[in-house]
């Protein structure tokens, strides 16, 4: 058990900041990749700020999650799986709002249920 977890930790931490690196250096074209409307990534002033600051906190996840001992990084693991299950909750919101494409909500829906199945995996073994 212990391995499966060490590869799935250095797997999300990995995929964290690749993710991240993108983000914080194309923000726009990652937002428009997403599905966000293309007059709102184009047009809004904030939208790079907040997708750097959400890549920054990715990054720093995805480095905790490699640099951190394997007994103690098991809360981390824990910790970027809650916040992956906030964005998820903003991704509906914001298709309520009818901000986000479908196809947004379907990969957002995808990566918070895949980690809902790990954390669920974690916690009987």
């Amino acid at each position: 058990m212990t391995l499966n977890w060490d590869v799935t930790r250095k797997s999300i931490g990995t995929l964290s900041i690749w993710l991240g690196t993108g983000a914080l250096f194309a923000p726009r074209a990652i937002t428009r990749a997403l599905g966000v409307d293309e007059r709102a990534t184009g047009n809004d002033i904030a939208l790079p700020l907040l997708v750097r600051l959400i890549a920054a906190r990715n990054i720093a996840m995805g480095a905790a999650l490699l640099v951190t001992p394997v007994p103690q990084a098991r809360r981390t693991t824990e910790v970027t799986l809650l916040l992956t299950a906030l964005d998820g909750a903003a991704v509906l919101v914001g298709r309520r709002g009818g901000d986000m494409a479908d196809r947004s909500v379907g990969l957002s829906m995808t990566v918070l249920g895949l980690a809902a199945a790990g954390a669920a995996h974690w916690h009987r073994r």
